[in-house]
Parts: structure tokens; sequence; C-alpha cells
């Protein structure tokens, strides 16, 4: 993934941003400037991959025509600079956030000779990097005069960009090809000039060319051409550099255009396109633009091939590669080249949390296979977590870039009929000692503290691991100020910022993974030994409060209990609040991973009490050892769910810690509907239950008694309103502490009174605890309060018989008044005697077990005695 710090700057020059100056990590121009040995202006004119001598990786070498050159001298007029990927027949390799670079691109480049001495297998030529990567190459939009990089713009080339490099490297720059110039921004009209008057759908997922109903584009318009030819294509906003950059291009001969008339064009929307407004651009460069924008929910990877049918763009499918359903990955534990051992690292339980969070969460198939001394980035059947090091077969990671993901493919022929198969992938984290830049990063379970100068490796792996199911890039960045005010990103935006967490994936993200990982059924071919089968999805788990529920039309019942899992929750812009109305001091925060609660008030209205119980967080040590780690609790006053970003400001805010009653929420209106919200302080995962009560909620149980009749518990309940109820279950304890049930009623329901009675022919000594649980059919219940009944004294009570039916071993749970030795005694249903056991047993309660293995099949009555022979308790039992 890139990773760059800094703000998208509409000036004329790069400047500190004042909202980050906190948090920065830019790979600022001059650090580009000093790192590179020529700064050329010029235009990308052909584009060639191949093979590294070892056949284990693919590179792409670009000629670049050069225009002018701001640093170092060249030989030649074209250069050929180098970047890590490309398509060798119909094997592939996409190093998912490294640089990318286009036919015909027109861009400054910082560069210089390539780290590993490689030459091009074409030209014989010196190969060139780019110094920091995508940041490194300031692509042009010669429509509107702009150059772009990253989180990087310049409004004019030439007053912005040009008098920049002028000015720092203090010369002005050699002209190489005085044939280029700047284009005026007025462009030509004419009754003939390109018009958008729709298009449709106006959601697409970009690059998912397997779901016409959802990435073809349909656009509408006039002017377009009936013949197009030359500049003539459609401009997307790049993902890949946040809104507003240089565009990406799909030209009218591209394999994703699917028709084009003067009045209608159809296009395969492609992995790079985001969210915003997209031009039609004529043969003359004159571009129309559309009269809304398109929002990319998610983006899939594609690659390119060329085979038998002809050339397409195809997504790349998930395959069962291990013979399991699905990948099996390893970790690197060589330190050689400068490598760190993954399996003794921290960064392997970090690791291992964002995997895990996909496995649960969307079902990604993959599992672990232990460790691995290999450190080569190569497709070769094995998938390696690896520390950066000089012995990737790869350049070291480029400044700005925390990780990367390496992603294979291939595809059979004929390739217009078969589909490309993902064959593995490689995860490169980044190594300070190898990697080229310097950043602080949090591995541990803990977020980034303040200041915020940190960067979240768990976000970033959960991010690569996107990529490693197919996932590309999207344009929905941050918002709010300084953390903790700032709400992080959707998870696969190409960019994240220092100081905040993003370990769930947004919906979007999840969405994405989801149409990834689901079998399609698709035809691959066979051929090069490759699988041809389609992964198998893990079983997932799925919040059912994870988005805005329907909302009540009767009172919520005091004691109602709900359990929240924000370990697999998730986040959904289109329906959460917008991050600064969800803190009571609306100063904004991040909105990660959230869930819902709707109730509503009683006829009197007044306070609601909430208690916490079962808190736990994940991981376990995060509870109490993260500063500002727990869930925040927001209430809402609304008849029925807002629109996503649409909610009012929250009445009443709480924060959970730890289990116990939360400061009361009172100044409730009667009759009213409330929305409870709670999501994950810094993305903190946790589940827990709430239990309601309060003045705010109807009573439901008039009443529960009980009472001795002769040797039995007579218990007896009275209801007036029973909504949604299932069942009763009657429990019962010797302390009033540890509770068993004994006894299951059927709820009589509706909003009359019913009356419930139950008896307990075996109440326990001296005193029985009594309650009730009340069961809802959603699987909600809550409890009655405990009653306390005097019943009669025994020496002994057996309390449980368990398993029963047994197979062999007998447990069973006693409960004794004082120390003694006592006689069991087995009889068949004839009273033939079948077995006697001798056990001893002190005051209060005693676990205890017997073998009953010996005996046959059947049914048994199990009698206790005391050493004088008087028969204390009964009970029956079964053998299998």
């Amino acid at each position: 993934m890139k990773i760059f710090f800094t703000l998208l700057i509409l000036s004329l020059c790069i400047n500190p941003v004042a909202l980050l100056s906190q948090a920065l990590y830019p790979v600022n121009i001059d650090k580009k400037i000093q790192n590179a040995s020529h700064i050329i202006e010029g235009r990308v004119s052909e584009q060639r991959s191949f093979w590294n001598q070892n056949h284990t990786m693919i590179y792409t070498a670009h000629s670049v025509e050069v225009y002018k050159t701001f640093k170092g001298s060249l030989q030649l007029a074209t250069v050929e600079i180098m970047t890590t990927g490309g398509t060798v027949g119909a094997e592939s390799i996409e190093a998912t956030d490294l640089l990318t670079l286009a036919k015909d691109d027109i861009a400054v480049l910082f560069c210089y000779p390539n780290t590993m001495g490689l030459r091009s297998p074409f030209t014989g030529n010196r190969l060139f990097d780019v110094y920091a990567g995508a940041q490194g190459c300031f692509t042009y939009d010669l429509n509107a005069t702009t150059a772009n990089a990253p989180f990087v713009r310049y409004a004019s080339i030439e007053n912005g960009l040009y008098k920049e490099l002028i000015k720092k490297t203090g010369h002005q720059p050699v002209i190489v090809n005085p044939s280029f110039i700047i284009p005026v921004l007025a462009k030509p009209q004419s009754p003939l000039a390109p018009l958008i008057t729709s298009f449709s759908p106006q959601v697409v997922n970009a690059g998912a060319t397997l779901d016409p109903a959802n990435n073809l584009l349909t656009i509408n318009g006039s002017g377009f051409n009936n013949n197009p030819k030359d500049s003539s294509a459609i401009l997307f906003d790049d993902s890949n550099d946040g809104s507003g950059g240089t565009p990406v291009k799909v030209f009218y001969n591209s394999p994703l255009i699917v028709s084009w008339t003067d009045n209608q064009i159809r296009v395969r929307v492609p992995d790079r396109a985001g969210t915003g407004n997209f031009q039609v651009r004529d043969t003359l460069s004159v571009s129309a633009n559309s009269p809304g924008p398109i929002t990319v929910n998610y983006s899939i990877l594609t690659r390119q091939f060329t085979g038998a049918g002809g050339t397409v763009i195809k997504e790349i499918n998930l395959m069962n590669l291990n013979g399991n359903g699905g990948m099996t990955v390893f970790y690197s534990t060589s330190t050689a080249g400068g490598g760190i051992n993954l399996d003794a690292a921290p960064e392997k339980a970090t690791f291992q949390r964002a995997l895990n969070t996909w496995k649960e969460i969307a079902g990604y198939n993959v599992s672990e296979g232990g460790t691995t001394t290999s450190q080569a980035l190569a497709n070769d059947g094995q998938n390696i977590i690896v520390f950066d090091n000089s012995n990737t077969g790869s350049n070291p990671l480029p400044e700005g870039v925390l990780a990367s993901c390496y992603y294979y493919s291939n595809i059979c022929n004929p390739v217009t009929i078969n589909q490309v198969q993902n064959t593995g992938f490689d995860i490169v984290i980044r190594n300070q000692g190898i990697s080229a830049g310097n950043i602080s990063i949090t591995s541990g379970p803990c977020s980034p503290p303040s200041p915020y100068n940190q960067v979240d490796l768990e976000t970033v792996l959960l991010h690569e691991l996107g990529h490693s199911m197919g996932l590309a890039h999207v344009n929905d960045d941050y918002e709010g100020p300084s953390p903790p005010n700032r709400n992080p990103g959707k998870l696969m935006n190409y960019a994240i910022v220092t100081g905040v967490s993003r370990r769930s994936p947004d919906y979007a993200a999840l969405q994405g993974a989801l149409y990834c990982i689901t079998p399609q059924g698709n035809t691959y071919g066979s051929c090069n030994n490759l699988p041809g089968t389609e992964m198998v999805p893990l079983p997932r788990i799925v919040v059912p409060v994870d988005n805005c529920p329907s909302f009540p039309t009767v009172s919520t019942p005091p004691g109602t209990t709900v359990f929240f899992d924000l370990v697999h929750a998730t986040s959904n812009k289109f329906v959460d609040p917008v991050y600064n109305d969800i803190n009571c001091a609306v100063t904004g925060t991040s909105v990660t991973n959230n869930a819902y609660y709707a109730f509503r008030s009683d006829n009197d209205g007044g306070n609601l009490n909430i208690v916490v119980s079962g808190y736990a967080s994940f991981p376990v040590s995060v509870q109490g050892t993260c500063a500002g780690a727990g869930v925040r609790v927001s209430l809402y006053q609304v008849n029925s769910c807002p629109a996503g970003q649409e909610f009012p400001s929250p009445l009443l805010c709480r924060t959970i810690t730890r289990n116990g009653a939360l400061p009361v929420f009172s100044g409730l209106a009667a009759n009213t509907n409330y929305l409870i919200y709670v999501d994950g302080v810094d993305n903190t995962k946790a589940t827990f239950t709430l239990t309601l009560n309060g003045t705010v909620l109807p009573v439901t149980l008039v009443d529960f008694k009980g009472k001795m009749v002769s040797d039995e518990v007579s218990l007896t309940w009275k209801t007036t309103r029973e909504i949604n109820s299932k069942e009763f279950l009657v429990e019962k304890s010797f302390d009033g502490n540890s509770f068993d049930h004994f006894s299951l009623i059927p709820a009589k329901g509706g909003n009359t009174e019913n009356n419930y009675n139950a008896n307990d022919d075996k109440p326990y000594s001296g005193y029985t605890f009594y309650r009730l649980k009340i069961m809802d059919k959603d699987g909600t219940f809550k409890y009655s309060d405990i009653i306390k009944i005097k019943t009669p004294e025994k020496a002994l009570v057996i309390k449980r018989l368990f398993p029963n039916p047994t197979s062999g071993k007998l447990n069973f749970q006693i409960i004794s008044a004082d120390r003694k030795m006592l006689t069991m005694e087995v009889f068949d249903l004839a009273g033939k005697k079948a077995g006697q056991y001798n056990i001893s047993v002190s005051p209060g309660l005693n676990e205890k077990h017997v073998f009953v293995n010996t005996l046959a099949s059947g049914t048994y009555f199990l009698q206790v005695r005391d050493a004088a022979g008087n028969v204390l308790e009964k009970t029956k039992f079964i053998k299998n």
C-alpha cells in the first residue's frame, strides 16, 4: 500500500499543512531532488515487460521521450524507467502499491540508476528507478495544465511546478525536445463538441468486469463521434492518487470499450477509477464533463492479457491453490540480506490479527503453514510474509511505502473465453534497515498514542490483505482535523494518515471482499498446471445489529439484554452518522466498527439505566492497558433510521471500559423511539452485553412468588404484557449465585394478563433461591428478581447428575450438611442391585464421579445411604 502523510494541496507549490503538522511523513520535494541523479520531463512512448534472469519477477521498461532535464545530463534523448510488475505472455505480476506508468503519460520524474544494476533486455540501456515511487512522478493533465502526484497538486505546470524546480535546483532546465509546449488552457469549441446528458448506473464497482450490472457504464450525449481516434478517451478520477488529480484514461480502442457511437458510449469502469466526475474527450482533445459524479463502491484488480482471440482486460479470481479450498501463507525466518525473523517478531501477531479479521468477517480461506527460510518474491506456490531485505529479487520498498502485496495471476487460452486465475501472493513489510526513508510504526495491539505521529501497522496489513483478495484502491479519504478527532478513510483508500486505526473493514471493503471470495462458477480452461477450481469460502461471522435496525412499535420491556459484537462489526458510510455527530462534544471521532439497538420508552418516560456485563476486548491485552481504548455509547432521539451522514447530534453519550452500570441516561420522553449507537474508540474491538432498565421501560412481570406446599415448592407469576416473548426458564440455586434451570414454560404472549405456575419437587436443604429467565423470540432475555424460599432441612441433596444418559463416567454434584461417608447403590428396573460405590463428602457443594461403564445399557436408579443405612436421596439415570 502507498502510505503518504500529507494533504491534498490545491496550490502552485508544495507547502506544509498546518492541520497535519504533528503527523506528517512527507516525501518532500527537497528530498526528491537530493536523491535523484536526474530530474526529467518526458512522455512514455513505449512499454515492454520482461522476466528477470531467475524468472522470479516481471519488470516493465518504459521508454520515456525526454522533453527537459532539471537535473543531470543525458547522453540519449530517451531514457528507460523501470517499474515492478507487468505481463509476459499468460503470466502477470501486480506489485499493488508501487509506481505504475501508462503509455502516453507525460510527467516529471525524479530518477536514479536502478539499485540492482538491471539493464533493459531490449536495448541494453541502464534502467532508472523513480525515487519515492509514485510520489516521485508528477503526472501532467494537459487539459487542465496541472501536475499531480499522490497528495500533491500543482494548479499550474509552468507557474507552479517549473518555478518550484528552478528555484530549488538553482538553474533553468535544459531543453531536449523544443517541440513540446504546455498547451493553452482553453480548447476550441464547435457545435460538434461533446456533451454528456446522462449516465447510468451512478454507483459502480470498478474493475468488476464479470459484474456488468454494476460495472458497465452507459454514457449518453452527443458529439462523441462515430469514428473515435487519436486522443478520444473516457477520463476517470484516478483512485491511485486521490480525488482531483491527473485522470486515468480509457482510450477509444481499449478492450474496456464495449461500444462507441456519436450519442452513446458503453465502457467497463477500470480498476483505477475513483469516485468523482468523469469526462469524454474527443479527437481534438476537447472534453465534456459528466453532469454529476459516479460513486465507486469498491474496486477489483484487473490485468490485461493478449492471446488467442485478442486482447482482454479482466478481473482476477481467487482459486483453490492448496487443495483445502484456499491458500496457505508462510512466515519468513531468514535474517540474510538484512532480513528479520518474522516468526519471532511482534509483527507476526499483528499480521495474524489482520488475517483473522478477514477470515472471520469475510470468510477469506487462508491458512497458516508455518515458517520458511525463503525471502524471494516469486510465483512459486509459496505465499510468504516477509520483512523487506536485499534478497527479495526486487527493489527495496521506496520511501513513503510501508508494505506491498505482490499479486500473481495467469490465464489460459483462448483469453476471450477463459477467466484470470490468481496463483498466489507475497507481502513485504517495511524494514527500517533496508527500506528507503524512515517512519515510526505502531505494531502492537494498542492504537497509535499521542502525539499521533505513528502509523498503525495492523491497518496497513489489513489493507495489504485486501489487495491479496483482489481489492484495488478507492479514493475515499479521512475526515476531520488531527486525532483523536479524525475519522480514517475507507480501508482501501490509497493512503492512510498517522495516528488513526482502521482495523475493521468498512462496508465497501467487505462487500468487495465478499465479491472476490464468493465462487462464480467461471470457465478457466486447463493449462500450465493451474488449479482451475475457485476458492471455497470459510464460514463467516455476521453481526445482526451492524446496521441501523427497524424500530419497535410498543414499549421495550425492562431487563432487555442486547449482545454487541464489535470484534466483527464494520462501518457503513451509507447508513452511519457523520463523524462529527457521534460524540456529544461534536468534535468528531473515528467511525470504524459500530452497531445499533432501537427501543421505545413507556407512557411516563424518565430514566434509562444500562448495565454492562461480559465486557471483553480483543485482543485481551487491550483491556486496561491501551490508553483511550473503550466503547462509545451515543443515544439519539429518532423515530426511524436517519439517512446515512444525516443523524442529529446525540442527546447523551457514555463510554464503556469495563463491566458495571453506566451513568444514568435521564430525561427521556414518554412513548418515544430512541436509538443506541455503539462504536469502538480508536477501533477498539470488544464484545459485551447491555441490560436495559429504568423508569423509562414498562413493567411486564407483575409479580413472582413461591411457597412450600407439602414437600414441594409452588412457584407462581403474573404478566400483563408479553411482546415477542417465547418462554420462561425457571431456575433455582442453593446459594443465590449459581443457578440451574429445571423447568421450561412456554409463553402465552399478548397484551392481556397471564398467570403461570411451576413446581419443584426437589428443593435444596434450608433455603432455595428461584428466578425466571424470560426469553424473547429474537434470542434476547431478561431475569426476574430472585426470591428466597425456606425449605426443609436435608442431610443431603443431589444437585446435578450429568451426563445423563452416560456412556461410562457419571458426574454429580452433592450438597451435604456435614462431612460423612456415603454408600451409593445402583439398581436396575427389576430392583436387582447392579453396583455399589463408597464416597466421602464435605459440608457444602461436592463434585464427585463414579464409573458405570460395566453396566449394560438401560435405565437405573441411584440410591444414596449414610453410614447408618438411612436412604438420603434417590435419582434415575440412563446408561447408553
